[in-house]
């Protein structure tokens, strides 16, 4: 259960409440320090503050009032991936992705505005909100994009794009190899809704397309409700946790009106973001690879061999959030013909981190780095990431191909129909 969160807004008196749940979670780490060298901004700076340690002492003091928050206190902690990689090796059991929500929260009500997190200022907000989170405003600037990319202006278009520039993909991948019928199946096995997320229309189309199309191979109707929006991520990770609940809220309201209990989403972190809708509203939430992964064997269609080098990329949000750190490779593991390569450092963060990479493109480049050189070296046929901002992250890097593990199999399935 989440810990309860003030509704004061920025620049009002930090909640009593708040505060008290900062203190409990932070009162729980012992000070070992066994979780400092899994941290990716730790292993950048070496600075304590910007490692789990230091951030929950930072926090401790504030919410005791020992410490009053600045720019540099605020930098340290707004810098926090939240990858959650200490939470798995923390003996003590600290719910470290709660308390840096917490304490993003408590920043969000400082009156000086250098104490609160950057997500928080206006231009951000904006950017969130009317372009980030909706879809179709989003899907229509990515057709842009993909138009001046085929003009041979991919370049020019990315400089235009100021802050979102660097976060571009230089490479696109086309839409999945077949498009599911939105008609009605005469004898479905089930229905299960489908969730889209923000980029349903945009980076993530072509997986969006390629689950439809496996989920139908697999016998099941696809559902997909047109009032579902953004999963609230990028809102509790930046300082807003009742912003996140309303989005949250939409998309049980939308899914409950469309008669399904079963919600498959394709993507990683706004699967974990969701996870808490089966408790407040029935609902089941499952990633598309868990769900593929759960299928019965003689529910599976035919699949044909793929002879690819595939290089995979294990999100964070799989990894440490859904704890489900081998199920890309599991689910590929069952199409013939695939090499699956392994990037070196897998288990750190690629530095996307949702809005981090817009927010700190340097540091969030920093980390991408070792990765990029890593597959430079393993030259696959095409990487895959169950996570859109990571694949992003990954192909703003470098020119790659890089898919969501559904696409590939829709690519068997749609192989083994010829």
């Amino acid at each position: 259960m989440n810990s309860p969160n003030p509704t004061a807004s920025a620049g009002q008196r930090p909640s009593t409440t708040l505060d008290q749940a900062i203190q409990s979670d932070a009162l729980d780490c012992v000070m070992c320090g066994i979780c400092v060298p899994h941290c990716p901004t730790f292993s950048l700076t070496h600075n304590e503050a910007d490692g789990p340690r230091g951030r929950i002492s930072l926090l401790l003091g504030i919410s005791q009032g020992e410490l009053t928050p600045d720019a540099d206190v605020s930098r340290h902690l707004d810098t926090c991936l939240t990858c959650r990689a200490c939470e798995t090796v923390c003996p003590s059991g600290v719910a470290y992705g709660r308390l840096i929500d917490n304490g993003r929260t408590r920043l969000a009500q400082e009156p000086a505005p250098a104490a609160r997190p950057r997500g928080e200022a206006r231009f951000w907000r904006l950017l969130r909100d009317q372009l980030l989170t909706r879809r179709r405003r989003l899907g229509m600037a990515w057709q842009m994009y993909r138009v001046m990319q085929r003009l041979g202006l991919g370049g020019m278009a990315r400089r235009l794009a100021g802050p979102m520039g660097r976060a571009l993909p230089r490479q696109l991948t086309h839409a999945g190899p077949a498009q599911a019928s939105t008609q009605e199946m005469a004898s479905p096995r089930g229905r299960v809704g489908l969730f889209m997320g923000c980029t349903g229309a945009a980076m993530n189309a072509p997986a969006v397309a390629a689950a439809r199309a496996v989920i139908t191979a697999f016998g099941y109707q696809p559902v997909i409700p047109g009032g579902q929006g953004c999963c609230g991520a990028m809102h509790a990770h930046s300082g807003e946790p009742e912003a996140a609940a309303r989005q949250r809220q939409r998309n049980a309201a939308a899914f409950k009106a469309a008669g399904v209990d079963e919600v498959i989403v394709v993507g990683t972190a706004c699967s974990a973001e969701l996870a808490a809708l089966p408790a407040s509203h029935g609902l089941t939430i499952r990633e598309i690879t868990e769900w593929l992964l759960a299928r019965d064997h003689t529910e599976w269609p035919e699949i044909a061999r793929l002879d690819y080098r595939v290089a995979v990329h294990t999100p964070c949000s799989q990894r440490n959030h859904l704890r489900q750190p081998e199920a890309t490779r599991q689910l590929l593991a069952c199409i013939p013909g695939l090499e699956l390569l392994e990037i070196d450092g897998n288990t750190r963060c690629c530095g996307a981190a949702g809005m981090h990479v817009l927010l700190y493109p340097e540091q969030a480049e920093r980390l991408r780095d070792p990765k990029l050189a890593s597959i430079k070296q393993l030259a696959p046929d095409v990487v895959v990431s169950a996570n859109v901002g990571c694949a992003s992250h990954l192909a703003a890097g470098a020119k790659l191909v890089v898919k969501q593990p559904v696409e590939l199999l829709a690519e068997s399935i749609l192989a083994a129909k010829r």
